[in-house]
């Protein structure tokens, strides 16, 4: 994208991570295989201390160039959008990665209105948001992880634990998760998401293979990763 529209004076700036230090490893070499000269590469993750948010965000308004690149985690770029917004730098051409690039919140930070990047195509699952409908307090309970969620979403306490009842009510049975209006429950967006999904069933179906015959399972059979 960089090469296509002729930007040959960049900046760049990943979420201080795997995701954002492997994904700017490769953009760098690759622009400089391009020709494309870059003014500085700075990196952040959002549990680092201020000093280093302010310090990065210094270096965009110091800089020279008006075109960045984000390859950031939405969590990161939130937190730098923040810092910046205390002191607008001049206008810049933002390009975001996958992750933060179709998040609509982004859209509150009027320097990233013209944004541009490359996004995980959009898809529907079947039968995922019936799926995630049908939970109830009894299914909730059988994993931690659930509980949590229906407890923190209807502010109740779910366990029935001695004590914690008096900061937090007892649920009562009248939760329904159906007038929850929560990321757990949109399925409308679903990019990211659609990818674990056909990733999983990539692997299941491979397993499969490896241990059925026709109608025939063994689950027994003992293979290497590499085979799957």
């Amino acid at each position: 994208m960089v090469k296509h529209f002729g930007w040959t004076w960049i900046g760049a700036v990943r979420s201080d991570s795997d995701y954002g230090n492997y994904g700017m490893a490769s953009f760098l070499k690759a622009a400089q295989a391009e020709g494309i000269c870059v003014e500085f590469s700075e990196a952040y993750y959002r549990t680092q201390p201020r000093s280093k948010l302010e310090r990065v965000a210094n270096v965009i308004r110091r800089s020279t160039t008006r075109v960045i690149i984000a390859f950031m985690h939405t969590g990161d770029i939130k937190f730098l959008l923040e810092e910046l917004a205390r002191q607008p730098p001049p206008p810049l051409q933002w390009i975001g990665s996958e992750t933060w690039i179709t998040n609509p919140d982004i859209l509150q930070y009027n320097m990233c209105a013209a944004a541009i990047g490359f996004g995980v195509p959009q898809s529907v699952i079947p039968g995922l948001r019936e799926f995630l409908l049908d939970l109830t307090p009894s299914k909730a309970l059988q994993s931690p992880l659930l509980t949590e969620f229906w407890e923190s979403s209807f502010s109740c306490n779910l366990k029935g634990l001695t004590g914690v009842s008096e900061v937090m009510r007892e649920c009562d049975g009248s939760e329904d998760i159906h007038t929850l209006q929560n990321p757990y429950l949109d399925t409308s967006q679903l990019r990211i998401t659609n990818m674990v999904y056909k990733a999983t069933y990539a692997i299941a179906h491979a397993i499969h293979g490896l241990i059925c015959n026709g109608t025939q399972c063994d689950k027994t059979i003992q293979f290497s990763p590499w085979q799957v």
